[in-house]
């Protein structure tokens, strides 16, 4: 699994922990109760001094959003998520190996909190595992877009594929929409407030 990009992810075929679960999907009763873990866990985290600074500008809702669109896809093989595949989504992030454990505990204890099985717990946490060498790491990255890494630093003037918040005042942003792009933290604004932002890297 160490290969796999966000490149590739979407196209290849899903197999291990990556393929579809029907018996977790149903355990979450058609994604209701992953909602309502995803909302428990994103709680927690927003009130943890040690993970909430990661979603500073960040909308609890917009997270929960985009995770909960993610795991569906992953758990039913249906396609629900439109966003950055992990590595990109964290590119900014020094993450380390016991950080990551840290969120594993955490999102665990609400799984367990909420009556899944030791199988669906195993199941699920699986799929974060698959990730882990490409969140995990002592420095950012670059954004790769297309296999192009992408500059670390300054501004891109981005069509948007997926309609999102501004990170800024949080009006609505579009799809179609033109926003200006930060390159590091991938954080969209709407036009006032990348005029407000610029300047500050």
């Amino acid at each position: 699994m160490d290969s796999t990009t966000d490149d590739d992810f979407t196209t290849r075929g899903r197999k291990g922990p990556l393929a579809p679960n029907p018996a977790l999907w149903a355990a979450l009763e058609g994604g209701r109760k992953l909602r309502v873990i995803l909302e428990d866990f994103y709680t927690r985290v927003f009130a943890d001094p040690v993970l909430a600074p990661f979603f500073h500008g960040v909308t609890k809702e917009r997270v929960i959003d985009k995770q909960y669109s993610f795991l569906a896809e992953i758990f039913t093989g249906v396609r629900h998520y439109f966003g950055d595949r992990p590595r990109n989504a964290h590119h900014w992030m020094v993450i380390s190996d016991e950080l990551f454990d840290y969120r594993e505990r955490l999102i665990e204890r609400c799984m367990r909190d909420h009556g899944l099985s030791d199988a669906n717990v195993a199941a699920w946490l699986a799929v974060h595992e698959v990730f882990r060498k490409q969140i995990v790491k002592d420095r950012p990255i670059p954004r790769r877009m297309a296999g192009v890494e992408m500059p670390l630093g300054g501004w891109d003037r981005v069509e948007l594929s997926v309609g999102c918040l501004c990170d800024g005042c949080q009006q609505v942003l579009e799809v179609g929409q033109v926003a200006t792009c930060h390159r590091r933290t991938g954080q969209a604004y709407c036009d006032a407030c990348a005029r407000a932002k610029q300047g500050t890297g």
